[in-house]
C-alpha cells in the first residue's frame, strides 16, 4: 500500500477554547467532548486565540463586530476601542504561520467576533445586530486556504455534518501527502482509484468529472492535471452534503 496510507495524524487548527484552555473573555473556556475526547484521539491540534495571542489579555473587555457585514471593524463594547488594525496585521501572520503547517482542516468556535465561520452578529450604528458577519480571523483562514476543510464545534453536533467533515479531513490529509510526493501519472491514478467509491456516494457530478480527468491525464502535464483534480475536489467538495 502507498506510503501516504501510513500517514501521522491529521493536523487540524482549532479555536483554544474548545480544548478547555481558558482563554475567553470572561476567563473560560468551551471544552467539547467530541473534539478532546473522540475526535482528538485521531488528530493533532494546533490551538489558536486570537485575541490572547494579539495580547487582548484574559480575562478581557468583550468586542463585536460593527458596521459593513462585509468588512466589519472589531470594537470594544465599553470603550470602544478598534482593534481592528491590530487584529488584521496579526490575522495576516498567523494565516502565513499556519499555511507552513500543513494543516488538513480547521474547527472554529461558533458565533465569536474573530472565530466565528458563519452568521456571526455584526452590528449597525443604532446597535441592531444582523446574523451576516464572519469572524476576522476565521474570514482571513477561509479567504487564504481556500480548499481547507472548515466547520464551527457548533455545527458539528449534526452526525451528518460531522460525518462529512471527518471523512474530506482525512481525505484532504492524504491528498497533501500525495501532493508532496513526486507527482505521476499513476499516483493520481491511484489516488482515484482508492476513492471514487467514496466519491460516488456523496456526488456522482464528481464522481464522473473526476473520472474524466484522471483518463485524460495523459493529454496534459501532470503537475496541471493535479491540479486541477486537486481544485475541482476540495474547492468544490463531494465530502459535503447535497
Amino acid at each position: 500500500m502507498p506510503e501516504e496510507f501510513f500517514d501521522p495524524k491529521p493536523r487540524l487548527g482549532i479555536s483554544a477554547c474548545l480544548l478547555g484552555q481558558k482563554v475567553r473573555y470572561d476567563g473560560g473556556d468551551k471544552r467539547d467532548y467530541f473534539l478532546t475526547e473522540t475526535f482528538g484521539r485521531h488528530v493533532e491540534w494546533v490551538p489558536v486565540c486570537p485575541e490572547v495571542e494579539i495580547g487582548m489579555g484574559i480575562p478581557r473587555e468583550a468586542v463585536r463586530l460593527v458596521g459593513d457585514p462585509a468588512k466589519p471593524r472589531m470594537i470594544a463594547e465599553r470603550s470602544g476601542k478598534d482593534w481592528t488594525p491590530q487584529f488584521d496585521s496579526f490575522a495576516a501572520k498567523r494565516v502565513q504561520a499556519l499555511t507552513g503547517l500543513d494543516l488538513a482542516g480547521y474547527i472554529f468556535k461558533k458565533n465569536s467576533p474573530s472565530c466565528g465561520m458563519e452568521r456571526v452578529r455584526v452590528y449597525n450604528p443604532k446597535g441592531v445586530p444582523t446574523r451576516q458577519g464572519h469572524g476576522l480571523f476565521a474570514a482571513a483562514v477561509m479567504r487564504e486556504l481556500p480548499l481547507l476543510p472548515v466547520e464551527e464545534e457548533g455545527r458539528l453536533n449534526d452526525p451528518v455534518l460531522r460525518e462529512n467533515f471527518v471523512e474530506r479531513v482525512f481525505a484532504y490529509h492524504r491528498w497533501q501527502r500525495l501532493a508532496r510526493r513526486r507527482r505521476s501519472i499513476s499516483s493520481l491514478v491511484d489516488f482515484h482509484t482508492r476513492h471514487k467509491f467514496l466519491l460516488l456516494a456523496h456526488s456522482e457530478r464528481h464522481y464522473r468529472k473526476l473520472g474524466r480527468m484522471v483518463a485524460e491525464v495523459k493529454h496534459s502535464p501532470i503537475t496541471n492535471a493535479h491540479e486541477e483534480y486537486g481544485t475541482f475536489s476540495w474547492k468544490d467538495s463531494p465530502f459535503m452534503p447535497r
